[in-house]
């Protein structure tokens, strides 16, 4: 429905609170089959492990950056796209009260 008549836009399926092994409900072999028949990546994350957070993000912003170079999906008008900013993070998590600091701020 999301997609729509046209191109289908990116998705990603995210099955999240993976570290919940006892509370499972789908397996991520059913998840990873859904994926692959609607035609978009998988991952598992897990935010009170820090297991591939960043990575989905990185996925998702990857996958609309090819999107825009293909010329599957086109950015606003007056908006250059995305860019994808190096993570500094380097697995830890950032001291709260501290704003992350990125050397570039996108403007759209």
């Amino acid at each position: 429905e999301a997609a729509g008549d046209r191109d289908p836009p990116t998705f990603l399926l995210v099955g999240h609170k993976c570290d919940l092994v006892a509370q499972r409900a789908v397996s991520a072999e059913e998840a990873e089959a859904l994926a692959a028949s609607l035609g978009m990546a998988f991952v598992e994350t897990s935010a009170r492990t820090n297991l591939n957070v960043e990575l989905a993000f990185q996925m998702l912003a990857g996958s609309i950056q090819q999107a825009l170079a293909r010329g599957a999906l086109s950015p606003p008008h007056g908006c250059g796209g995305i860019r994808l900013i190096p993570s500094h993070s380097h697995g830890r998590a950032p001291v709260q009260g501290q704003p992350r600091a990125h050397p570039h701020h996108c403007q759209c």
